[in-house]
């Protein structure tokens, strides 16, 4: 089920079958106020009402890469959240860019010191399998 959408970059969906947040991103090139306000505030809200239990985040169709101060926001703010209302996977789905890879590699290299396990998979029905064997 879409719940929020940033047109031509974000795709926001909801997935009650595995409590799982999937995020399909088009691009990376998000201004930071756009990103707080879909992830932060929109997101964590609505994830933590409906229990979830991962975050999905699906880079293969993405180009580009954060700004730093998106990766700053990243850093300091989005996996703490995540973790303190109950996330305790972050699953990803690798783009076909290096470079935008390298990027978000950067940016996961957070999720350790939360204590979210990251998980990388080749697709979203592999992702939701996952899961399904790791309650």
């Amino acid at each position: 089920m879409k719940i929020h959408e940033v047109p031509g970059v974000l795709v926001m969906e909801w997935n009650d079958q595995g409590k799982v947040v999937v995020d399909t991103w088009l691009k990376y090139t998000i201004k930071t106020a756009e990103f707080r306000e879909a992830i932060l505030k929109k997101r964590v809200a609505y994830a933590k009402a409906r229990g979830a239990r991962a975050w999905v985040v699906d880079s293969s169709k993405a180009t580009g890469t954060y700004a730093q101060e998106v990766q700053d926001l990243i850093a300091k703010e989005v996996f703490k959240a995540f973790a303190a209302i109950g996330i305790k996977y972050f699953i990803t789905i690798k783009s076909g860019s290096a470079i935008t890879n390298l990027a978000f590699n950067r940016v996961t290299s957070q999720l350790g010191p939360c204590g979210i396990q990251m998980v990388e998979v080749p697709d979203l029905k592999t992702a939701l399998t996952w899961l399904r064997e790791h309650p």
